[in-house]
C-alpha cells in the first residue's frame, strides 16, 4: 500500500488544526473530529481498494530475439477484467503500471503510465523502445500495477509475473530492410549498388551487341559474321562461392563507438554480408578468434546456414586479450583449404599490432583472396578535422591526425599486397562492403 498526495494534504490540515490549537484551545475538538474522520476514511478506502491483479490483465509483446544497437518496439497491453456478477454496471479503472525491461538497455520513451479503462473501452496499451548495446542473454521483469481506493487516499500495490527471458542477437532488422527494399528495387535508399550478376564466369548466358569497354575476347565472331555488326557473348557469375567470415575478437576491437564495441559493429556488418551472400547463392562459413580459436563454422549454402552464424555470435564478446593472428590463421588454413574470399574484421589501432596483421595475411593470401574491414572512429575523424582554437583542441586534433597517419599506412600497406581493404565508419560500413562483394563478385574476382 502507498498514500497519496491527497492524503498527506489532508494529514497536513490536521497538523495545521492541531498547532492552532495550541493558542486557540477551542479548536482542539475541531482538530480531533477531523482526525477520527481521516483514520475512518482512510481505513475505510484501504478496505474497499482492490489488488489491481482483480481488476485487470497486462500482456507485454516485443521482437524475440531483439536486435542489437537499435530500437526494439515493446508493446504493454492492459485490459480490464470482465465483471461477471454485475455485467450492465458502468465499471472505471484508473491504474498506473510500470515495465520493467532489463537494466543495460536504453529505453526510449516511457515505461510507466497511467491507464483509465472502462466497460466501453476495456483495453488500452502504450509501447516504448529499448536498444541493447550488447549481445548475450537479459531479462524482463515484472509489470508493476498501482490501483487508487475510491476516496483517493491510499493506492494498492501489485505485480504480474511477466518475467522473461531474452536474446539479444545481431541485427537481424537490417536484412529485412534488405530484403525489402531489394523486392522493391530501392537498395540505393541506403547506399547499396544494384549489378547484374553478369561477368566473368565459364556459363554462357546470351549475346547482344558489342559496346565500347566490352574486352576482345569476349566478342562472338561466328554471330558477328552472321549480324554484320560486333556481337559480344555473356557469361554468368559463378555461384557457390566461398566466403569466410572472419572476426578479430581480440583487445583491438574493445574501443567502444556510442556504448558498442567495434566488434558489435563487425558482428553486425559480418551478418549482413553473410545474408546477402546466402542470397547470391554462395557459400558462407564463420570464423572467430582471439589468443584461441572460438568459432568455427565450415562455409556451406542456404539462409539455414546465416541463422547458424547468427546463434553462434550472438554471445560473442570482445575479450582483453591479444589475438594470435598466425595461430588463428594457421588453424583455419588447416581446416580449410578450398579456395575462398576471406572476409577479415579486425582493426588497425598501432603500429605494433598492424605490422602482425599484415605479417599474418601473408598465410591466408598464398591460397585465398582477402579483403580486410576496419571500423573507423568517428570521433577521431572529427577531430582531425576541426579548426582548434584552445590548447586542449589542438592536442586532441595532433593526436587524430598522428592516429589516422599510422591508420592510413598500416592499410597502404595491405592495399601493395593486393589485399583489398575498407574503413569505414560504422553507418557506411555494411553498404559499402556489400558494394564490394558485389562489384568483386560481377567482376568474377574472388
Amino acid at each position: 500500500m502507498r498514500i497519496t498526495k491527497v492524503l498527506i494534504w489532508l494529514a497536513s490540515l490536521g497538523v495545521l488544526l492541531l498547532l492552532l490549537a495550541t493558542h486557540w484551545p477551542i479548536l482542539i475538538h475541531v482538530t480531533i473530529g477531523f482526525d477520527v474522520i481521516l483514520t475512518g476514511l482512510l481505513l475505510a478506502d484501504f478496505s474497499l481498494a482492490v489488488k489491481p491483479s482483480r481488476l485487470v490483465t497486462v500482456d507485454r509483446q516485443y521482437p524475440d530475439p531483439l536486435s542489437l544497437g537499435t530500437s526494439n518496439r515493446v508493446l504493454v497491453t492492459v485490459s480490464l477484467r470482465p465483471n461477471n456478477d454485475k455485467p450492465l454496471r458502468f465499471q472505471r479503472v484508473v491504474v498506473k503500471v510500470r515495465d520493467e525491461p532489463p537494466s543495460e538497455f536504453v529505453i526510449t520513451g516511457e515505461s510507466t503510465r497511467d491507464i483509465s479503462l472502462t466497460n466501453l473501452f476495456p483495453e488500452s496499451s502504450f509501447e516504448y523502445a529499448i536498444q541493447p548495446n550488447r549481445q548475450g542473454d537479459y531479462r524482463f521483469g515484472k509489470v508493476f500495477l498501482l490501483l487508487r481506493g475510491p476516496l483517493g487516499l491510499v493506492e494498492r500495490f501489485d505485480s504480474q509475473p511477466l518475467e522473461s527471458d531474452v536474446k539479444v542477437y545481431p541485427n537481424l532488422q537490417e536484412t529485412e530492410k534488405y530484403d525489402s527494399l531489394a523486392r522493391r528495387g530501392l537498395l540505393m535508399q541506403v547506399g547499396i549498388r544494384s549489378m547484374r550478376m553478369r561477368g566473368e564466369g565459364t556459363e554462357f548466358e546470351s549475346l547482344r551487341e558489342y559496346v565500347v569497354g566490352d574486352e576482345y575476347r569476349k566478342i562472338d565472331w561466328p554471330a558477328t559474321a552472321r549480324r554484320g555488326k560486333l556481337i559480344s557473348r555473356q557469361y554468368n557469375v559463378e555461384k557457390a562461392q566461398n566466403i569466410i567470415l572472419v572476426l578479430d575478437c581480440g583487445r583491438n576491437m574493445l574501443q567502444q563507438i556510442n556504448k558498442m564495441t567495434k566488434l558489435d559493429f563487425a558482428i553486425n556488418t559480418a551478418l549482413m554480408l553473410g545474408y546477402v551472400a546466402a542470397s547470391q547463392d554462395d557459400k558462407v562459413g564463420l570464423v572467430a578468434f582471439d589468443a584461441e580459436m572460438r568459432v568455427f563454422i565450415p562455409p556451406a549454402k542456404g539462409k539455414s546456414q546465416v541463422f547458424r552464424l547468427l546463434s553462434a555470435l550472438y554471445n560473442i564478446t570482445a575479450r582483453m586479450a591479444e589475438s594470435d593472428y598466425r595461430a588463428g590463421f594457421i588453424e583455419l588454413s588447416a581446416r580449410w583449404r578450398r579456395r575462398s574470399l576471406i572476409v577479415f574484421f579486425t582493426d588497425l589501432i598501432d603500429p605494433e599490432s598492424s605490422a602482425e596483421i599484415i605479417s599474418a595475411i601473408s598465410l591466408l593470401e598464398r591460397r585465398h583472396k582477402v579483403l580486410c574491414v576496419t571500423v573507423a572512429d568517428p570521433t577521431v575523424l572529427a577531430a582531425a578535422s576541426i579548426d582548434p582554437v584552445t590548447e586542449a583542441e589542438v592536442y586532441r586534433k595532433s593526436v587524430a591526425l598522428q592516429v589516422l597517419q599510422e591508420r592510413k599506412s598500416a592499410i597502404t600497406l595491405l592495399k601493395r599486397r593486393n589485399i583489398w581493404t575498407i574503413d569505414r565508419a560504422p553507418e557506411m560500413l555494411s553498404a559499402d562492403l556489400i558494394n564490394q562483394y558485389l562489384e568483386l563478385k560481377a567482376r568474377s574476382a574472388i
